[in-house]
């Protein structure tokens, strides 16, 4: 049995970690798949949004430390790397993402996360980074990550204490985008992902690729014109933009 689910419809594309006994917690071998789906995944037009999930109750318990020893003692930098790259791949991923996460998200699961577009939670999740607990340094990119999602100071708070946190307060420091109730969640994430893929395909590339920008620091506004001339010029967004003219003017009368 695969360590990741991927399923393909209707332009949602669903990554789904696969190791229910171990709380999903992230292998060697998850992280290869991981990378080699989100490869796939890019070149693929009909794909507009992506969810990345956990099977089960639980997004991801972190990284699987007795998986990760072997490979460390073999190949100890390409092993340690390999979160990063996992990383990387979601964050340069051109379609739209959706981190998914219900009950546990701990350590590399919130690195996972904190490189999706949005963080859609149940509201019984638990986040936590307890890498300093454990005598380990946070890796994979996540301290990077996190500052860019919530500052340094709150990313300095989480790492140095390793408390958990709950739904509110991870909305409220702005690692998480909303809270969903725990008995709707299936339902609002895939509604979600469905009224995101039903938009223009060319905006959304236009706005994952300002997005991709502002994060690296190539962001320039003057290439915002094109883009808007490029939308002008697309069948699909225009047809969009004329009903919603059309909606917004009936609304009206």
């Amino acid at each position: 049995m695969a360590d990741l689910n991927v399923s393909r419809k209707d332009g949602v594309a669903t990554l789904e970690f696969n190791r229910l006994p171990v709380l999903n917690a992230l292998s060697p071998g998850l992280l290869r798949e991981l990378i080699d789906s989100c490869a796939s995944i890019s070149a693929d037009d009909a794909v507009r949004v992506v969810v990345l999930r956990g099977a089960g109750p639980n997004f991801s318990a972190g990284a699987d430390l007795p998986a990760f020893h072997v490979e460390l003692e073999a190949d100890p930098q390409t092993s340690a790397d390999l979160g990063r790259r996992a990383a990387m791949a979601i964050a340069e991923l051109p379609q739209v993402t959706i981190a998914a996460v219900r009950g546990y998200c701990v350590g590399g699961g919130v690195v996972l996360a904190g490189a999706c577009d949005l963080r859609v939670v149940a509201d019984y999740c638990r986040f936590s980074i307890p890498e300093v607990d454990a005598g380990i340094p946070l890796a994979w990119g996540g301290m990077q990550r996190l500052v860019a999602l919530i500052g340094e100071t709150m990313t300095a708070d989480l790492v140095l204490t390793c408390r958990p946190i709950d739904a509110t307060e991870a909305l409220r420091i702005g690692l998480a985008s909303r809270i969903l109730p725990g008995e709707k969640f299936e339902a609002e994430v895939q509604d979600l992902a469905a009224s995101i893929a039903a938009k223009a395909a060319i905006v959304l590339r236009i706005f994952k690729q300002q997005l991709k920008g502002l994060r690296d620091g190539s962001y320039d506004a003057r290439e915002d014109a094109a883009g808007l001339q490029a939308a002008r010029r697309d069948a699909e967004a225009s047809r969009i933009g004329a009903a919603y003219i059309a909606s917004r003017l009936g609304a009206r009368r």
